[in-house]
C-alpha cells in the first residue's frame, strides 16, 4: 500500500528529482551495456584463429565484462539513491548532501569508462 506524504514545500519536486536521477542511471547503464556489447561484437568479428598470443582482441572480452559490471553498478547506485532518499522524503528529512556510497560507486563507474576509452584508443 502506498504511503501518502503531505505535499508541503518542495516534496513533489524532490520526488520528481529522484525519479529523474533513477532514469538517468538506467540510461547510463543502457549505454554502458551497449558499449559492452559492441566491444564483444568487435572481438567476435575480428577474431582470427591464427592470432598470436599478443593479439589485441584478447583484451576486449575482459573489457566488455568490466563495462557490463559498471552498468550493473550504475543501476545499483541509482536504486540505492532512490530508495534511501525516498525514505528521507517519507521521514520529512532534508537531503541536500549526496551520500558518500553513491558518490564512490559513481566514481568507480566513471573511472571504468575513462580507463576503457584509454585502453581502446591505445589498442588502435
Amino acid at each position: 500500500m502506498p504511503a501518502f506524504v503531505e505535499n508541503s514545500g518542495s516534496t513533489s519536486r524532490d520526488y520528481l528529482m529522484l525519479e529523474r536521477n533513477l532514469l538517468s542511471h538506467v540510461k547510463l547503464a543502457m549505454l554502458l551495456s551497449l558499449l559492452s556489447s559492441s566491444v564483444i561484437l568487435k572481438a567476435r568479428l575480428s577474431n582470427d584463429p591464427d592470432a598470436t598470443v599478443g593479439d589485441p582482441t584478447q583484451i576486449q572480452v575482459p573489457i566488455a565484462s568490466i563495462e557490463f559490471g559498471a552498468a550493473l553498478c550504475a543501476i545499483g547506485a541509482g536504486v540505492f539513491q532512490y530508495y534511501s532518499y525516498s525514505k528521507d522524503i517519507r521521514d520529512m528529512r532534508g537531503f541536500l548532501v549526496s551520500s558518500k556510497t553513491h558518490f564512490a560507486i559513481m566514481v568507480v563507474v566513471a573511472a571504468t569508462v575513462f580507463t576503457t576509452c584509454v585502453v581502446l584508443l591505445a589498442e588502435e
